[in-house]
């Protein structure tokens, strides 16, 4: 009998922990403290391949390739932060038609991708892609996590973000230069 107990008491002690470690990696996930840097939000993403071209762009993000400085904000459909990205982008009247921004919408299903575009009408001003299955970003880029925002110059991936905000981000990515 003492030894059921015993090992009862280690199966829950083992789930406790196990369960912490869960709750510790999404709070960490979703901008908990001590994941953000200085910028207020917005953190390099580590698994990108920086300094990629991609092979193949999709047509609707042809700009992307000779384009000075791009952004490509990376949001899924299943996603309650890219929700709120898609809300933000919304509400920002200077996005709308922003040359310097274009977003790609990974999803499982394209019949939940037109849905979450025809809610958010800021999203379809901005050139965009429906990536199904994420094989275009997660193929070329190394891409599995949003909302991320993919910084290219002239068609070359030169940074990979983080972010939850997108007042934030574009402050982090295009400062405000004023003449001294």
């Amino acid at each position: 009998m003492n030894y059921v107990f015993g090992i009862a008491l280690l199966v829950v002690a083992a789930a406790v922990v196990v369960l912490f470690a869960m709750f510790g990696e999404l709070y960490a996930r979703i901008g908990g403290a001590g994941t953000r840097d200085a910028s207020g939000g917005v953190r390099l993403l580590d698994e990108a391949r920086i300094g990629q071209t991609p092979d193949t762009w999709p047509a609707s993000l042809d700009g992307f390739v000779d384009a000075d400085l791009r952004v490509l904000l990376v949001l899924s459909t299943a996603c309650g932060s890219c929700e709120t990205i898609a809300q933000q982008v919304d509400e920002d009247p200077t996005l709308a038609g922003a040359d310097e921004f274009g977003v790609l919408v990974s999803t499982a299903d394209p019949l939940r991708a037109t849905a979450f575009l025809d809610q958010h009408e800021g999203l379809k001003g901005l050139p965009y892609h429906v990536d199904v299955g994420g094989d275009w970003v997660t193929g070329e880029l190394g891409v599995t996590t949003s909302p991320t925002a993919l910084v290219f110059k002239s068609g070359r991936l030169v940074s990979a973000l983080l972010f939850s905000n997108i007042s934030v981000l574009r402050n982090a990515v295009f400062p405000i230069k004023e003449p001294v």
